[in-house]
């Protein structure tokens, strides 16, 4: 996939996917990592195009980080979405302070 649109340029090959996947955020330099709250994303836009205007903003599509924490994501095809995933663990913490 190659992405441009006023950010920078973006070709995801295999290869480059696996090296991004492969870093280790006991040992990333931090200051490296892209800052997730500086990334904007359309949300009314399909899938594809909100993962490209990710990728277009972000050195690594799978590890960044949110202020000095380090955060790693992994994607998947089919499952539960990430507003499912959120709705459960607001559920789970519920249970915990109820």
């Amino acid at each position: 996939m190659l992405y441009r649109k006023g950010m920078r340029d973006l070709n995801l090959t295999k290869e480059a996917l696996d090296r991004m996947a492969a870093v280790d955020v006991r040992t990333v330099d931090i200051s490296t990592l892209t800052d997730l709250r500086d990334i904007e994303i359309d949300t009314s836009m399909p899938v594809e195009k909100k993962l490209e205007a990710f990728a277009g903003q972000t050195a690594n599509v799978y590890c960044n980080r949110i202020g000095d924490y380090v955060v790693k994501v992994r994607f998947q095809e089919n499952g539960a979405s990430i507003d499912d995933k959120m709705a459960e663990y607001l559920r789970r913490l519920s249970e915990i302070y109820i």
